[in-house]
């Protein structure tokens, strides 16, 4: 799996089983060889997941 996102602004990218776009924000896809084309063809750029916001927890006591 690799995240994806569009490489520009306003640009769709469609999804490989043609259900959507990817959002602008980025989605894991599987790399297969259409996401390798596309970015090849320079539409769409690899992104590292934000990581997870650690949960504020109360403190027993």
């Amino acid at each position: 799996m690799i995240n994806l996102k569009p490489a520009a602004d306003g640009l769709l990218v469609r999804l490989e089983d043609g259900s959507g776009y990817l959002p602008a924000a980025g989605q894991p896809v599987p790399l297969t060889a259409y996401y390798r084309r596309r970015i090849a063809d320079g539409d769409a750029v690899e992104v590292q997941p934000e990581p997870a916001k650690p949960s504020k927890q109360k403190a027993e006591g």
